[in-house]
């Protein structure tokens, strides 16, 4: 039974090291997190991931657009919007000023990022947006673009070390 609980583990989990403050302060330079691979994700979890650029690195970032959810952009700011039907004309609610609840209003500061997503209207299928807690110095989907849900290693539910913040995160 104690073989088949550490196959078992070894399978379905791994470890990850924190390299930055892009999380800050959910999670600082040093930690180690505890990431679970099989995990299905949900909007606000937090995930590992390896970048398209960057193979053999591994990212951590936190879920906030899902597949489906309606994006416009404007200027160099993106508006997300989870849940708002497709007839519904975004960027006249935006101009006039009325966001819908839970919209998330961030700045994509890159030229090639905000010209990818200048015409797309929705995140597509098997696609997410995510962004670091520390906005400011966080390299995320503002800068790169959506991530592919093959490119997510697994959600973050567990901080091993240091010990004084040992515990589960969400």
């Amino acid at each position: 039974m104690f073989a088949i609980s550490c196959i078992n583990f070894l399978l379905n989990y791994r470890a990850h090291f924190v390299d930055g403050h892009s999380m800050d302060p959910t999670f600082q330079n040093g930690d180690r997190l505890l990431v679970h691979k099989s995990k299905k994700f949900e909007r606000y979890d937090i995930v590992t991931f390896e970048p398209k650029d960057e193979l053999g690195e591994s990212y951590v970032k936190r879920v906030i657009g899902l597949p489906g959810d309606r994006i416009f952009v404007k200027n160099d700011q993106l508006y997300l919007v989870e849940h708002l039907d497709n007839d519904v004309d975004l960027s006249q609610w935006i101009d006039a000023g009325v966001l819908p609840d839970s919209t998330v209003v961030v700045r994509i500061a890159q030229e090639p990022t905000l010209n990818l997503l200048r015409n797309v209207e929705e995140i597509p299928k098997d696609h997410y947006f995510v962004l670091g807690d520390n906005r400011s110095n966080s390299k995320d989907s503002r800068s790169i673009g959506f991530v592919n849900s093959d490119q997510i290693e697994g959600v973050v539910n567990f901080r091993f070390y240091p010990f004084n913040r040992f515990g589960f995160v969400h």
